[in-house]
């Protein structure tokens, strides 16, 4: 993924090669002073955070498409005329495997000779695997035992000066993880090595004193050539000068030159318009033309191509957005013989959500390569299944990250599946008001904006669905999400309070709901919402608005009737009340509403929890907001603690 060409093979690599990013650290770059390292894998890691978290300056460290442009803050620069710090760095580890290795050496014309350090003649390490002298006996020893890790890690410091210089550094190589090197720095000893034809590595001798190993000049041969990084705008890439590379530049400046070239193995050419059509269905396939002497363009048709139509071609540089994004990352996924660091700066700016799912789907399919994403849409992160979640947050003109616990996230989205929640419903809120049901959810807005008059400013309100009363179990689930919490950063985000109805529940009962949710449950002084909603005028007008075919509109003294009989009606209560103000906030008015909806409409009409109970809301708020006091009351005394 940082090392190696894209190279045209003609065939897919059937070999499992392993190279990737696997830790990085940026110091004293814009919004970053010293943020702690974050960790990365192969397969899909995703970066998330707020606008101006510090997402894009993260993706241009990381893609060492950086220059000098230090940390300003307080912190950095408490007063005035105090200078920036001089050197803008990215500290990127590479892990990379010895097979990787030996294939990068055969790669390169006339092959390459490295240089590995030596181990201290009385350290461990030497002891341990033989290395005593200078023999080429103990050199082949010594590469034996390097090269039989599992993996090599290589750390690479670039560093940015204020006079526009980039500098290339070992912070620390390969070898030096293993065992300390003989010399001294700038001076160590070394022994010069090649890789064989049949596999495996020799020695071909000594060599003068160095200051680094192989992992340097890794980084100079194939470091930077490998990781490609695609923002958000739109890139400039629909026409390019003629030419036979089949290497896709790192911004993706010559895609019109390596499509020409793709041209010819028309298998691979189709398969690359195939996967575009996939993605993208209004485009029908992409081809290049010379556009002017020694200039190529890419077009495309949004037409039956075998309408034999070119007439009709679009230019890319006229087309949408994400065409030219998508096509560029398709050439790097599917013609690369060996694994790629692909960087996505949020592809739902350039992608319709579809679109968007479809690419992260088709990105699933080869993880051999390692994808860095970073988005703030809950539909690319629920695709793309990540095995790191990186948050950055932006608190005093300073970006910090911080890792997430992918396990955890995990087990809440699964969580809040089982509770009828996608990520998608509370992903990028400040906060959470959770509510009982999804009749709340869509009635408490209305009274906040429209009673109330208040912004929810980042607040999201958020019913709980297909849990019944909240009883047990499902009470129980709803805590543990929100505890989960309090253990670190997540991506949800947490809870404001837990408005719950009453239910009859008794003290005790409340004490336990309330402990569990950390003293943020809160319960309705009636025994649910729609206590609040038997008012008789109220229900008159909004049965007579659904019921059209009733031949004498229905007067609110009827109602009045039908309600004061199952005020009285024992069976609608859990326990005996003597006053009405008690019944009223006691009774089971859901059944209530049903019944009286279905009996004045006979049966025409089914009462419907949420379409009926916003209709009852908006005539209160309207009409009668005074029935609503208690519920204005709970809602301030909650967002008053915001």
């Amino acid at each position: 993924m940082l090392y190696g060409a894209v190279r045209w093979l003609g065939r897919r690599c059937t070999i499992p090669i392993l190279t990737y990013i696997s830790r990085f650290q940026v110091l004293n770059y814009k919004s970053f002073l010293n943020p702690n390292p974050v960790v990365f894998t192969p397969g899909f890691n995703i970066i998330s955070g707020q606008n101006n978290a510090g997402k894009t300056a993260l993706l241009e460290a990381l893609g060492l498409d950086f220059n000098w442009n230090p940390h300003r803050s307080l912190k950095s620069i408490p007063e005035v005329g105090i200078a920036p710090g001089q050197l803008s760095i990215a500290d990127i580890s590479c892990t990379i495997t010895p097979a990787e290795v030996h294939r990068l050496m055969r790669s390169l014309p006339g092959g390459l000779e490295l240089q590995l350090f030596k181990p201290q003649l009385d350290s461990s390490f030497a002891r341990q695997v033989g290395f005593v002298d200078d023999s080429r006996e103990s050199a082949q020893k010594l590469l034996d035992a390097v090269f039989a890790q599992s993996e090599l890690t290589i750390t690479i410091r670039f560093q940015a000066d204020s006079s526009g210089n980039m500098q290339l550094l070992v912070a620390e190589s390969a070898s030096s993880r293993l065992y300390r090197p003989q010399g001294q720095a700038n001076a160590w000893r070394t022994v010069s090595f090649r890789a064989k034809t049949a596999g495996g590595f020799e020695p071909t001798g000594g060599a003068e004193p160095v200051t680094t190993d192989f992992g340097y000049q890794f980084a100079q041969y194939f470091f930077k050539q490998n990781i490609f990084r695609f923002s958000a705008e739109r890139l400039n890439i629909g026409s390019s000068g003629h030419g036979t590379s089949r290497q896709l530049a790192r911004n993706a400046s010559n895609l019109p030159e390596v499509l020409n070239q793709l041209q010819h193995n028309v298998a691979r050419f189709r398969d690359l318009n195939n996967r575009l059509r996939e993605i993208l269905p209004q485009v029908r396939m992409t081809s290049v033309r010379p556009s002017q002497p020694g200039q190529n363009e890419i077009v495309v048709w949004c037409h039956d191509p075998e309408s034999r139509r070119e007439d009709l071609t679009i230019p890319l540089a006229d087309s949408g957005t994400g065409i030219g994004q998508v096509l560029a990352i398709l050439y790097v996924v599917l013609t690369s013989d060996r694994p790629q660091t692909i960087i996505i700066d949020e592809p739902q700016s350039f992608l319709h959500p579809g679109a968007a799912r479809k690419l992260v789907e088709f990105l699933k399919l080869h993880q051999q390569h390692q994808f860095i994403i970073a988005t703030h849409s809950a539909t690319i992160i629920s695709a793309a299944n990540p095995k790191t979640i990186t948050l950055a947050t932006f608190d005093n003109s300073e970006t910090m990250l911080q890792q997430l616990d992918v396990k955890a996230e995990s087990g809440i989205q699964k969580t809040l599946i089982e509770l009828g929640i996608r990520l998608g419903d509370v992903f990028g809120a400040d906060k959470i008001l959770w509510l009982e049901g999804r009749t709340e959810e869509k009635c408490f807005p209305l009274i906040i904006e429209k009673l109330m008059h208040l912004p929810l400013m980042g607040i999201e309100i958020l019913g709980i669905r297909q849990t019944g009363d909240l009883e047990g179990r499902d009470a129980r689930k709803v805590f543990e999400i929100y505890r989960s919490l309090t253990k670190g950063a997540s991506l949800l985000p947490p809870a404001v309070a837990f408005i719950l109805d009453d239910e009859g529940r008794d003290e005790a009962a409340k004490r336990e709901l309330s402990h569990l949710s950390g003293n943020l449950a809160r319960f309705l002084p009636r025994r649910m919402y729609e206590n609040y909603l038997l008012n008789a005028k109220a229900i008159a007008e909004t049965v007579n608005l659904i019921d059209n075919s009733r031949p004498d509109p229905l007067t609110p003294d009827k109602i009045s009737a039908a309600l004061e009989t199952r005020l009285n009606t024992p069976r609608y209560f859990r326990a005996q009340l003597k006053t009405l103000d008690d019944r009223i906030r006691n009774v089971d008015a859901a059944t209530v509403l049903s019944e009286i909806f279905s009996e004045f409409s006979e049966t025409r009409v089914t009462y419907q929890k949420v379409l009926h109970g916003v209709a009852l809301t908006e005539w209160l708020i309207k009409n009668e907001p005074e029935e609503l006091r208690e519920v204005v009351e709970m809602l301030a005394g909650v967002l008053k603690t915001e």
